[in-house]
């Protein structure tokens, strides 16, 4: 085969050959998309790629191949397309899991570095809202609380937390450096047994935007969860943002999402 046509510095050290070959099932645009899925888990967050028509001309297929499979992986979040710039790896969006999982367990197991910083910690009386959603008499005492959420020293999120006083009373800013779950269940025998969330798109305010250093017309994921322990008992509230930009949910459905109450039993 004849030397690549691509700059050496887009050579992709992949491919023994310059061609993709296929085996009698496989399809090119699927055999592409994978090949470009391989460049770019060896190339480093921001690099650019090479354009539709030198991977065309190194694989040896036609630019409409190479562009869709720049489109699907594109779509998937794996490259970002710059107008009159060209076509980059993207920063993959740090994924969390929605239930009962934590901030820094999320994102351990994604090894990723987590860190918080307190930007607010008071004792007030709760308000009609807060009152709600934690079943208490309005007026009653809440310790709040308001943390900046990092991932790899990057703002990821910023999280206001209601509880009720009486739950936590000794509860001080110094127990909100690390994971919530793991010190309301070590400190104050507090166990979450269940969570409800509404997720909807927002607009961040003025201080939300600044703390996570965006503008504040990007669009930002709010997450507005409600816990109870194991005795189906509200403990605490919460109303986090995350960046839109640089976040992303993860769901797991069970059958039971599928499928009506009805008995296994009837169904064929």
């Amino acid at each position: 085969m004849g030397a690549s046509t691509i700059p050496k510095r887009y050579s992709t050290g992949i491919d023994s050959g310059y061609y993709v070959v296929l085996s009698k099932s496989e399809n090119k645009a699927e055999a592409v998309t994978q090949r470009l899925r391989q460049l770019i888990s060896t190339r480093d967050v921001g690099s650019k790629i090479p354009s539709e028509r030198d991977l065309s001309d190194e694989w040896g297929v036609a630019r409409m191949t190479a562009r869709k499979a720049i489109e699907t992986l594109t779509d998937e979040g794996l490259l970002d397309r710059r107008r009159g710039s060209g076509t980059y790896v993207a920063q993959m969006p740090y994924a969390r899991t929605v239930g009962l999982s934590s901030f820094t367990a999320d994102m351990l197991q994604r090894g990723l570095t987590p860190s918080t910083e307190v930007l607010d910690f008071d004792r007030v009386p709760a308000d009609g809202a807060t009152a709600a959603r934690l079943n208490i008499a309005e007026g009653d005492e809440v310790v709040t609380f308001t943390r900046l959420r990092f991932a790899d020293d990057e703002p990821i999120a910023v999280e206001t937390t209601w509880m009720p006083a009486h739950l936590v009373s000794t509860m001080a800013e110094e127990d909100l450096s690390g994971s919530l779950f793991e010190t309301l269940m070590r400190k104050f025998k507090v166990i979450p047994g269940q969570a409800s969330s509404t997720i909807d798109s927002v607009m961040p305010d003025v201080p939300a935007a600044s703390a996570l250093g965006i503008g504040d017309r990007e669009p930002c994921l709010r997450i507005q969860m409600d816990y109870l322990d194991t005795r189906r008992k509200p403990i605490m509230a919460a109303t986090c943002l995350y960046r839109g930009d640089e976040y992303q949910l993860h769901v797991v459905l069970t059958r039971n999402a599928f499928v009506p109450d009805t008995p296994p039993s009837s169904f064929a």
